[in-house]
């Protein structure tokens, strides 16, 4: 019981004694230490994920006008395909989900266009509801 304890004194001692990253053994062998909380380094993070945002915006705008001109020109793949790319940016709009959902009932894949209208409406487009009224009736004339 008297080396448990002892133990968990040491332990506290240890714990108590060191500051952030920097511990005794590294000053008394006089060893470098790196703070954590550089502020350049931080500022360096930082302006990497502005710039990396940045860059994640402008494709999902690249592939979001792709997709529209796609959608005007009715090459529905391509629209299928643009509407991914764009949407695996991690950035999302409603109106591209309403375009793949088209494409997919264009091309008959009415399971798939339906769950795209699903989320098109959650996302406040309007034109989803009509067309997904429409898919469910097209669904039920094809069983």
């Amino acid at each position: 019981m008297k080396k448990m304890i002892m133990t968990v004194a040491l332990m506290c001692t240890i714990v108590l004694s060191s500051r952030a990253q920097v511990y005794g053994y590294d000053q008394a062998l006089k060893l470098p230490t790196v703070d954590l909380y550089d502020d350049a380094l931080m500022e360096m993070e930082l302006r990497a994920a502005r710039e990396t945002a940045a860059r994640r915006q402008k494709a999902f705008e690249h592939f979001g006008d792709l997709a529209y001109d796609a959608y005007l020109n009715k090459r529905w793949v391509d629209v299928i395909n643009n509407v991914n790319s764009a949407l695996n940016t991690g950035y999302y709009n409603g109106k591209l989900y309403y375009f793949r959902g088209f494409a997919y009932e264009s091309l008959g894949y009415y399971k798939n266009a339906k769950k795209d209208y699903k989320v098109a409406k959650k996302k406040g487009v309007f034109e989803a509801n009509a067309a997904l009224e429409r898919v469910k009736q097209k669904r039920k004339a094809n069983k």
